[in-house]
């Protein structure tokens, strides 16, 4: 597993520098005017942060040593990495229509619902408080015009 976590690691780096790379061509603007490359240079620099520290974290820890039977029994949830993929097609196709502050809630609710089973009362509380804070955040603070959808909101 260590090996797989630092492969991760230097993987997300390498997508970090690319990110970085492509959104320094674009015309970066300031926190209270932001431009089309503020939000990727940040996105990519937060990714090359957390990638150091993983490749950093997983070489320093030691790494157990697994039977072969061990590993081949563990169970990989694959009908959930399909979900959240189709979650996430799902989320890009409909932003537009639906609107980010509705098909927001509706993704974070279908991740905490059915993905990783939470009761609705953290479903639903969780789904407004990251949809409204990445609401405030992107189109009340930052000022991003967001899909408005077929709602209006």
């Amino acid at each position: 597993m260590k090996k797989a976590d630092q492969w991760s690691g230097v993987v997300f780096l390498i997508m970090a520098v690319l990110i970085c790379l492509g959104a320094a061509k674009l015309p970066y603007g300031d926190i209270h005017n932001p431009g089309p490359g503020f939000f990727p240079v940040w996105i990519g620099l937060l990714l090359g942060v957390l990638s150091i520290a993983l490749i950093i974290k997983t070489t320093r820890q030691r790494e157990k040593t697994r039977m072969i039977r061990e590993l081949l029994s563990e169970r990989i949830r694959w009908g959930k990495v399909l979900l959240v993929l189709l979650a996430l097609i799902l989320y890009a196709v409909s932003i537009q229509y639906a609107g980010f502050l509705v098909i927001t809630f509706l993704f974070i609710a279908f991740l905490l619902r059915f993905v990783d089973p939470q009761p609705w009362r953290k479903v639903i509380l969780w789904g407004l408080i990251g949809s409204g804070g990445c609401y405030l955040l992107f189109d009340v603070w930052m000022r991003l015009r967001l899909p408005k959808g077929f709602f209006g909101v």
